[in-house]
């Protein structure tokens, strides 16, 4: 198969770091970006936007789901108390 050209623009900070992990591996930069996108493991464009959209349903959940956590909390320490004032009645 004949090699084709892909220009990614990146910092000069992610550039260091590619070629230090590189050099670390004894492979090129472009070896290093083929190896990572293979252990990334997508398939297809709609793996990462499909995870998007399931991450901004979480952070959407979150404010509701931890409300209920500290109702429940709440409600834990109330029976709790209850039952360390039942056991000190007796």
């Amino acid at each position: 198969m004949k090699s084709q050209r892909l220009t990614l623009l990146i910092s000069p900070e992610d550039k260091r770091h590619f070629k230090s992990l590189a050099d670390d591996r004894g492979v090129t930069m472009s070896e290093l970006v083929r190896q990572a996108v293979h252990a990334y493991g997508v398939t297809s464009i709609d793996d990462p936007r499909e995870l998007a959209t399931l991450t901004a349903e979480l952070r959407q959940a979150m404010p509701s789901m931890r409300k209920s956590l500290r109702s429940a909390n709440a409600a834990v320490e109330r029976a709790l108390a209850s039952i360390a004032s039942r056991r000190v009645k007796r």
